[in-house]
């Protein structure tokens, strides 16, 4: 077997133990070294010419992918977070810049901008990253509480991680952060409902995620008895039958009863001041509850 194949067996990245595993002997890697048909990354650490990224940067600052960084990696919803977030352990020194092995990392001043986290020892140490567990305790950690929500009900909901997993993970840090499970619902279908339903539930606002409405088909929230909350996300919604649909949607929706309120990922992110006003608007009014008109309509229905 060759040394290019080997690694691109590994993902175009592995540990000269997994290479040797291969049955590659240390003069056959070396040989591929010279040749360029391999990189030496970091001492024992070797990748195709082709193979670039976070997992190959972050071995290049002498630890490993980790916190949101390996989480955006495996498809987990994140928030923005252009940062490298890298574990390290303890006992290593002799870190470098994610981009050139001749800069030290304190004297690293371009992008990405480097996130140490520190740990005692690093779990399958041949691995070129983090187990997603030990990502989801790192994010816990790291991240604000929100964006850290907004991570779990993603690894959850993409079954990436099951509920028993990420409550170990959460459990098994120095300082548990277990309590942060009461705020996670698997339900949700993206970051931007994390995000609407934590922020709702901080102004004491009566939220629940992905419902089921009779004839319609699920909804992203509602808040109360009638108030439905869309969040059209920047991929799904830039397509026009995306779009036609979602209308009609809507328009079932309010022939049921229902007031509809649907948001951009922009307006989430970026001005939610103006979503949150709109909302506590209507529910001042009491417009998110059923009432006697709508029950003398027999619109008034009550969802599970």
């Amino acid at each position: 077997m060759q040394v290019a194949d080997a690694l691109a067996r590994q993902g175009g990245v592995a540990h000269v133990e997994t290479l040797r595993r291969a049955g590659l002997a240390q003069k056959t890697i070396e040989r591929a070294v010279r040749s360029g048909t391999a990189l030496r990354i970091r001492p024992r650490w070797y990748s195709t010419p082709a193979t670039t990224g976070p997992v190959v940067q972050a071995l290049r600052v002498g630890g490993r992918l980790t916190c949101v960084s390996l989480l955006r990696l495996h498809g987990v919803w994140v928030m923005p977070d252009d940062r490298l977030h890298v574990s390290v352990r303890y006992a290593h020194s002799a870190l470098r810049s994610p981009v050139a092995r001749d800069v030290r990392l304190d004297e690293w001043r371009g992008r990405p901008e480097v996130v140490t986290h520190w740990r005692a020892a690093l779990a399958n140490p041949q691995e070129p990253t983090d187990l997603i567990d030990d990502a989801a305790g790192c994010a816990a950690v790291c991240l604000p509480r929100d964006h850290a929500i907004v991570a779990f009900d993603s690894l959850l909901n993409s079954k990436l991680l099951s509920w028993e997993r990420l409550r170990a993970a959460l459990a098994g840090l120095p300082d548990s952060h277990e309590w942060m499970m009461t705020l996670v619902d698997p339900g949700c279908g993206s970051g931007l409902e994390t995000l609407t339903r934590l922020r709702l539930r901080a102004l004491n606002v009566r939220v629940r995620s992905q419902v089921n409405v009779p004839g319609i088909g699920w909804i992203d929230l509602l808040v109360g008895d009638r108030l439905v909350v869309e969040l059209d996300s920047r991929r799904h919604h830039d397509k026009p039958q995306a779009y036609e649909r979602d209308r009609a949607r809507d328009l079932a929706l309010v022939e049921q009863g229902y007031l509809v309120v649907r948001v951009t990922y922009r307006r989430v992110m970026n001005d939610w001041p103006s979503i949150e006003r709109a909302l506590l608007t209507i529910v001042r009014r009491q417009e998110h509850r059923w009432q006697p008109v709508h029950r003398r309509a027999g619109l008034a229905t009550f969802l599970p």
